[in-house]
């Protein structure tokens, strides 16, 4: 399963700032019809709700093994994507540990 984050203060400014990601990835892939049920992939706001958010898919998917945590998509900008990445690494990640059942839950690109 892959899922797109974007981390901020709040999900409204998580959802502001990502809107136009979001927006460019629909006129790419729409038309091609890879879009369908995609909503959901989005995981967007405080590091709170996307840890929160990563942690339910294994209940909410069963057997599933694997998750393709991105930072970014189409035309997002170099340093939003460090800013992105450097985000998940301190504020995401460190929820996924030994202490948890998942032994190593998320690849982060």
């Amino acid at each position: 399963m892959g899922v797109s984050t974007f981390i901020d203060d709040t999900e409204e400014k998580a959802i502001k700032r990502a809107k136009k990601y979001f927006e460019e990835y629909i006129k790419m892939f729409g038309p091609l019809r890879f879009v369908r049920g995609q909503a959901r992939a989005w995981v967007v706001g405080p590091p709170e709700r996307v840890t929160e958010r990563l942690m339910e898919l294994p209940e909410q998917y069963p057997g599933l093994e694997e998750v393709n945590v991105g930072t970014s998509v189409m035309s997002t900008e170099h340093s939003a994507i460090l800013e992105q990445l450097d985000l998940f690494g301190k504020e995401v990640m460190p929820k996924f540990n030994s202490q948890t059942r998942y032994q190593t839950p998320i690849g982060c690109l």
